[in-house]
């Protein structure tokens, strides 16, 4: 009678006189062992996977040792070491699309994310190899990026779960649909398991300030890599060559959308970006150049006309604040913007009156207030103008722009400095 080819037990015989190699018990302990042989070793064996959480943890350690705390970063702080912002990634500052992907906003956010990449790094080194892990991470962490820009053009975003959702994505799409050299149970077990993380981690990001559309970018692009990485073709050189191909192939898919997200936002962003370093030429160089290819552009007319009136260009700030005002009448921005520069164009009636009329349609702007009682007092219509400003006190009593003009109004003498 046969035997267990390891503890020697008799085994049963088919009715085709087969029989198996090992008993159900060592099988059974040998499946264990194999599928439990792709989630254990060191970082020693998984160098890709330690050298991604090791320059995580470094740029962690960066930031708190130049000031910053372990429990809470500024977004001054998170900015600076590149941070995901779209004012200054589609700005110019591309490389923000992936140095996000390796700054965290404290010690939770990276102890939880370097625990899941530690997990699926080594998953992906043993599945894939380790410089196609590396691409992996690097090109999901940018479509992460992407995605979370296109949702929210603006949004200030960090960390590496983009990219490790990137890592789960190709997991996913290599072992439900390639041809990976591991048993079916450890198939069925790497499947399970990711897809809880990624069912888990979705539904998790629902609740607080969690970025769920760069998880999704990053999954996304993840899955269309994963599958032509993990089909092997007949010899080594032409797999390799495959995989260059499937990722070459997905960064220039990420270029294009980058492209297009450029193209839709960056210029403005450009300007927003110069106008917050004052340098107001260059500004109304680009602006005018915005304008001129679409002059219904009222974001562009509102930002030119703000530009103007810093230089000193009150007629040229009139004149496109009417034409964005006549774009959109209903806007208190808009109205109150003009009233300023007909105020500073010498054109006081006009002032009151644009200035009146933002007021109704929002008496909680402070700044109109202020505007409108400026311009009734170069009216000498002293009683309207005292009214404004007691009106943008009782909006803001801390304001300390109205209390100063109420005081010049009523000839009320600045209050003592405190010694």
């Amino acid at each position: 009678m046969p035997t267990c080819a390891k503890c020697r037990t008799p085994l049963q015989v088919n009715e085709e006189g087969i029989a198996p190699v090992l008993c159900d018990r060592c099988a059974g302990v040998a499946t264990a062992r194999a599928r439990k042989g792709i989630y254990t070793g060191t970082m020693r064996d998984y160098p890709l996977t330690a050298a991604l959480v090791g320059i995580n943890v470094a740029v962690f350690a960066a930031m708190v040792l130049t000031g910053g705390s372990m429990m809470n970063f500024s977004n001054t702080d998170i900015i600076r070491w590149g941070a995901n912002w779209g004012v200054l990634t589609l700005g110019g500052q591309y490389w923000r699309l992936l140095s996000a992907a390796f700054v965290h906003a404290n010690i939770i956010h990276l102890a939880l994310n370097m625990w899941w990449l530690f997990y699926l790094g080594r998953l992906s080194e043993r599945l894939f190899g380790r410089w196609q892990t590396a691409v992996i991470y690097l090109l999901t962490g940018i479509g992460g990026s992407l995605l979370s820009l296109a949702w929210v053009s603006d949004r200030l975003s960090v960390g590496a779960s983009g990219a490790i959702f990137g890592l789960a994505g190709a997991i996913l799409s290599g072992v439900k649909f390639g041809d990976l050299a591991i048993t079916a149970g450890e198939k069925r077990s790497i499947f399970f398991n990711v897809v809880f993380f990624s069912g888990f981690s979705f539904f998790m990001g629902l609740r607080g300030n969690t970025d769920n559309m760069c998880h999704l970018g990053g999954f996304i692009s993840g899955l269309i890599i994963g599958l032509p990485l993990a089909v092997p073709s007949s010899s080594k050189g032409k797999h390799t060559l495959v995989q260059a191909g499937t990722l070459l192939a997905t960064a220039a898919l990420l270029a294009v959308a980058g492209g297009q997200l450029v193209q839709a936002h960056g210029q403005m962003f450009k300007v927003k970006n110069l106008l917050s370093k004052h340098a107001y030429p260059v500004a109304i160089h680009e602006l005018e150049k915005i304008t001129s290819s679409n002059p219904d552009n009222e974001e562009a007319l509102l930002m030119l006309g703000e530009a103007y009136e810093q230089t000193g260009q009150s007629p040229k700030a009139v004149a496109v604040l009417e034409h964005a005002a006549r774009l959109n009448p209903n806007s208190a921005k808009i109205r109150a913007e003009l009233g300023y520069a007909y105020a500073r164009n010498q054109q006081i009636d006009k002032a009151i009156a644009t200035l009146e009329e933002a007021v109704k349609l929002d008496s909680g702007n402070v700044d109109v207030l202020l505007y409108l009682g400026e311009a009734y007092a170069e009216a000498n219509q002293k009683d309207k103008a005292i009214a404004a400003c007691e009106q943008a006190i009782k909006l803001d009593p801390e304001d300390p722009r109205a209390q100063a003009e109420l005081r010049k109004l009523r000839g009320e003498a600045e209050p003592d400095a405190e010694k």
